[in-house]
């Protein structure tokens, strides 16, 4: 497992620093000029292999959910520490490359001023429908490498986990549900190796739909929200993302 975490946390900073350079650039535009190596400056003007915002703050999130929080050394989920990490990140450039913060979102940021403030963190995202964005699903996959999260068998418990964290800086059930999707998919590509299966990407994109379309369905979340997901749920995100 240990391997893993580190095959993820290198994975998705080496994809952000890929990324960083050609960040708001179109589709079409990246397929003309697709991204093969790391670059330097372009959109942030950054050295090559600088990451973002994105890894910045999952490793706040990692750092958090590793370090023992009691005496008993185990390492307890703490919302007010996450918190404290990513106000650390703003403020104090914790866990940035180069001890700058160069790109955060206006959720995000007006989260963080909250949170400063001393305000109560389960309530600091934002909650309406213009709230949202990718801040919490950038970095939320540390979580899935939780024990409360990866051996958790209650998939409510799971899901109600996932909306505290999100929720930090994105209270929004599309926020939440993206990142739960996620997070899922995650688990069920781990839970292949604890169960000493051959890791199948596909294999496992299908149990995910099923289970994630029982859930919805269970727990009558709003149909017009589960809707937006059609795409992923219902469809085939690995050939809806080929460019035609």
């Amino acid at each position: 497992m240990k391997q893993k975490i580190k095959d993820a946390f290198f994975g998705f900073a080496i994809g952000d620093a890929l990324g960083v350079p050609v960040e708001f650039r179109s589709r079409e535009d990246i397929a003309k000029n697709p991204v093969t190596d790391m670059r330097e400056f372009g959109t942030h003007q950054q050295p090559k292999g600088t990451w973002s915002d994105d890894s910045s703050m999952a490793f706040c999130l990692a750092e958090s959910l590793a370090t023992p929080k009691n005496s008993t050394k185990k390492a307890i989920y703490d919302i007010n520490d996450i918190a404290n990490n990513f106000v650390k990140w703003k403020y104090e450039s914790f866990w940035t490359p180069h001890g700058r913060v160069f790109d955060i979102g206006i959720a995000t940021t007006n989260a963080i001023k909250r949170l400063k403030k001393g305000e109560n963190p389960l309530l600091t995202g934002g909650a309406n429908e213009y709230s949202n964005g990718n801040g919490s699903l950038m970095r939320i996959l540390p979580l899935v490498f939780y024990k409360g999260y990866l051996f958790e068998d209650s998939i409510k418990k799971r899901f109600e986990l996932v909306s505290v964290v999100s929720s930090i800086t994105h209270m929004h059930f599309r926020s939440v549900f993206s990142c739960f999707i996620y997070t899922e998919f995650a688990r069920i590509l781990l839970e292949q190796i604890q169960n000493n299966k051959e890791q199948d990407k596909f294999a496992a994109y299908k149990e995910l739909q099923i289970l994630i379309t029982d859930f919805a369905t269970e727990f009558d979340f709003n149909k017009t929200e589960i809707a937006l997901f059609d795409r992923i749920l219902k469809n085939d995100i690995t050939t809806c993302l080929v460019l035609k």
